[in-house]
């Protein structure tokens, strides 16, 4: 069965959920739909419980689909050897997404880009597939264009949770509850222990759009050197803004289409912030339009150029972080330490993005993977929420690393895990959720 006729399928037997005032029954509120919550839902309904994913906008995916972010990095660990295959990070879900995304024709490679693999894919039939995956899981509901704007906290736990939808909102009392918002919006609106990074400090935002009809070879051989030569005389010959230095173009997986990636300036930003989200926004399309209009005057490949795809929102990649009962370090991460409470592998470098010209990447002492504790997955304060994605305990460069797609389902799986049986001590809990992973399909 392919993609659509399984869409179909589930489209059939689709459950009408009354959404009003009356108060809703689950046992694991999901929070964000991103890599790291579609993994915790998943993981979660897999354990038997009555799971609730919900979505702020109309499809799955976060910065793989929303921002356009078109590779799944940290997925695989680093390799040994130059010519060392490929091989899957962390068990489970990491393994069978892949395995799916690459049969089904959403994902193709890996890539092996330096030092590290990747796996490309193309959003919007990662929307779909998501769609999928999600709507044939039994024991999951999902509800899109919702979000978190209250709770109610009783004895350390999260007893209430307050949803929306477009002016409408209604009550839910989940056992537990993950935050895999990327922005530790559970943390804020309950009063939580979280931290953030100056601005001046902040991995910069990035901005991506799709350019269609740019000739098939305006990227090989010496392409991406003429690209950035063209560009650096706009910008000194005052034709383009400063910002569109760093600009890179990658193909995309349609034809005579390309990726553009722009990293923007982050003087004073603020990822939860409306008018820094507003300048940031409106910052990536004047530039990144500026550059099109630029190459399509001025370089060969480019003449019939055109913006074709532009992202729901630009990529944040730094905002609020919980602060955990364990906080991941750089120097774990360098050091690659693991211990007895680790649940999730993080493999990708520490990518800092401190200015406009493309990352600065940290390797480990040894090509190993550090091992994420639960304790850094699970709220210092409030024993029933778990954490999981970009916005997990860890300072600021650790998380350049632990932020990324494929880390994100390791961790969104581990949190949902977690949140199956969020009675028990951390240590305890850590066992457990050690035991259910040795148990599913192992990484290779």
């Amino acid at each position: 069965m392919n993609i659509r006729e399984e869409f179909s399928c589930a489209n059939a037997g689709i459950p009408h959920i009354p959404v009003n005032d009356a108060a809703m029954e689950c046992d694991v509120l999901i929070i964000g739909g991103g890599s790291a919550g579609v993994a915790a839902a998943l993981a979660a309904a897999r354990q038997g419980a009555d799971t609730l994913l919900v979505e702020r906008h109309g499809f799955f995916g976060g910065a793989g689909t929303a921002s356009l972010v078109h590779s799944f990095c940290g997925l695989y660990d680093l390799p040994q050897a130059p010519d060392a295959a490929p091989r899957v990070a962390n068990p489970g879900l990491p393994v069978e997404l892949e395995r799916r995304l690459l049969a089904e024709g959403v994902a193709h490679g890996p890539v092996r880009m330096g030092r590290v693999d990747v796996l490309m894919h193309e959003p919007q039939k990662l929307a779909l597939f998501l769609d999928v995956v999600c709507r044939i899981q039994q024991k999951l509901e999902v509800l899109l264009h919702t979000e978190v704007v209250g709770c109610e906290i009783d004895e350390k736990r999260v007893a209430e949770v307050t949803l929306q939808c477009r002016g409408a909102s209604w009550k839910v009392r989940p056992r537990a509850v993950v935050d895999a918002s990327g922005d530790a919006v559970m943390a804020e609106l309950a009063g939580q222990a979280w931290d953030r990074t100056p601005a001046q400090e902040l991995q910069r935002p990035a901005y991506i759009v799709g350019v269609g009809d740019v000739d098939a070879g305006a990227l090989a051989g010496d392409g991406p050197l003429k690209i950035a030569g063209c560009l650096a005389r706009g910008i000194r010959e005052k034709k383009l803004p400063a910002e569109a230095a760093g600009a890179h173009f990658r193909r995309s997986g349609a034809l005579n289409e390309v990726f553009l990636t722009l990293d923007l300036v982050a003087e004073g930003f603020d990822g939860t912030d409306a008018r820094s989200l507003t300048r940031i926004e409106m910052q990536g399309r004047e530039v990144t339009f500026a550059i099109v209009e630029h190459l399509k005057a001025n370089l060969e490949g480019f003449a019939k150029a055109r913006v074709t795809t532009l992202p729901v929102r630009a990529g944040v990649r730094e905002s609020r972080r919980w602060i955990g009962e364990a906080v991941v370090t750089e120097e774990d991460l360098l050091e690659s330490r693991s211990g007895e409470e680790a649940v999730a592998n993080a493999t990708w470098p520490i990518e800092l993005r401190e200015t406009a010209r493309g990352p600065r990447l940290l390797y480990p002492k040894e090509a190993k993977a550090c091992g994420i504790p639960l304790g850094a997955l699970r709220a210092r304060d409030l024993t029933n929420v778990f954490i999981a994605g970009r916005c997990l305990s860890a300072t600021h460069r650790a998380q350049a690393s632990t932020r990324v797609m494929g880390t994100a389902l390791a961790t969104g799986q581990a949190a949902g895990i977690a949140a199956s049986f969020p009675e028990e001590e951390t240590a305890l809990l850590a066992a457990r959720v050690r035991s259910v992973l040795s148990q599913l399909e192992p990484a290779k």
